[in-house]
């Protein structure tokens, strides 16, 4: 292994210990369940609509841990998201923006028919901070946190047409939600805090299906289901009351709350997608994910005016690659990616059902002298609607990916 990988890896891994202490989702529907969804594939999937159909020798697809038999090169890659967020209700709207670190992970080819990884992300996000000012004083909602995903994966390579892979996946993290009253006309205001720990592993399973057909053309099919699992949940937290004085403020009283454990679930997910294409050409796809969210249920916040419906979401997208070995037109080897997306969250909030859709395009880079290359990946999108208690969310996102592509463990014949 070359020095500067070495050192490479030994940097992104360090850089990805901020992955879990990020505030990647500034949206007051990061309140419910346990935090919007931060990850939804890597800048190449989401380039096509967030679809995780397409496979290659080059890159590790995260959320297909069956792609790992297909790799003939070791793939390390970084990943970066940008949000921008325009929220709109009945009283104005608003900006707010985030950038995080959204993925670490490695993936390598265990001779011909093995491919293993590992890595960490940002699963769920939890930023919010709402006012609602009323005749005897002002309410304040904050929030922070979110949850984290070790996993670790692995996946052997069946036959010409199939590959299977299985991932473990450790889940992590906290929220924090805070709860402040401020009388009007008062020094002192109060400050309710409530913290929830969560911990708990499961696996995802994946079976991959490829098909040459004539001319080049080539069928392809993937199945990925994530087991249902609970977490394990610990609460605690204080009220305090806090005086406000010329040069700050400093607490009155505090009262500690009981510590309590619980059980949450974590619910299972299942895709299932198809794709048709030109080998080193085009590509066309299309999946559909759905989730057991009804079964969800927060032990120590649950709204009555919330209820969790099972959820689902339907993608497609594809690509085009002008001429891949172009050796005149460096913009003839960049592939263009597009696609959209529809998706029903499972949230239902006062009644109406928060539905969230976008479109979505991309570019893949290739290295000038390498095999590794940048992908970017663009979605404009929408969330909630704009009645009554609810915000509309207008929102683009920038992910862009690093992924460097080098062979390990050949054993040099000349020195």
């Amino acid at each position: 292994m070359r020095l500067k990988i070495k050192a490479l890896i030994i940097w992104l891994f360090i850089s990805s210990i901020n992955i879990w202490a990020q505030d990647g989702s500034p949206s007051p529907y990061s309140f419910f369940g346990l935090g919007d969804a931060s990850f939804d594939g890597g800048a190449v999937s989401i380039g096509m609509g967030h679809t995780s159909v397409y496979t290659d020798s080059l890159h590790y697809f995260l959320n297909n841990p069956a792609s790992l038999a297909e790799l003939k090169y070791v793939n390390l890659k970084l990943g970066i998201k940008n949000s921008f967020i325009n929220q709109r209700d009945d009283s104005g709207e608003v900006w707010t923006s985030a950038h995080n670190i959204n993925y670490f992970a490695l993936g390598f080819p265990i001779g011909k028919k093995f491919g293993a990884g590992f890595g960490i992300l940002p699963e769920t996000s939890t930023k919010y901070n709402i006012y609602t000012p009323t005749d005897e004083g002002v309410y304040s909602f904050q929030g922070s946190g979110g949850l984290s995903k070790l996993f670790i994966a692995g996946a052997y390579k069946i036959n010409k047409n199939f590959s299977a892979g299985i991932e473990y996946q450790y889940h992590f993290g906290f929220l924090q939600h805070d709860y402040i009253w401020v009388p009007n006309n008062s020094s002192i205001y109060t400050r309710d805090n409530n913290y929830e720990d969560f911990s708990g592993g499961t696996f995802k399973l994946s079976l991959n299906y490829h098909k040459n057909l004539k001319k080049n053309k080539y069928f392809q099919a993937v199945f990925n289901h994530r087991l249902q699992t609970n977490l394990n949940t610990n609460f605690y937290g204080s009220i305090r009351l806090i005086k406000i004085v010329t040069n700050g403020e400093y607490p009155v009283s505090e009262d500690l709350k009981p510590e309590q454990t619980a059980q949450t679930l974590l619910p299972s997910s299942t895709s299932l997608g198809v794709g048709y294409g030109e080998k080193n050409k085009w590509f066309v796809n299309s999946e559909f994910t759905y989730q057991n969210f009804s079964d969800f249920k927060n032990p120590f916040y649950d709204p009555a005016y919330v209820q969790y419906k099972d959820a689902f979401a339907t993608r497609l997208g594809g690509f085009y690659k002008p001429e891949y070995n172009s050796i005149t037109s460096y913009w003839k080897r960049v592939t263009y990616r597009a696609g959209a997306y529809f998706k029903n969250t499972g949230l239902n909030i006062y009644g109406e059902d928060i539905r969230d859709f976008g479109i979505t395009f991309g570019l893949g880079l290739p290295g000038l002298k390498s095999i590794s290359n940048l992908n970017l990946g663009m979605e404009f999108g929408r969330r909630g609607i704009k009645t009554g208690n609810l915000v509309l969310e207008n929102y683009f996102n920038l992910h862009i990916s690093l992924s460097l592509n080098d062979r390990w463990f050949i054993k040099r014949k000349i020195n």
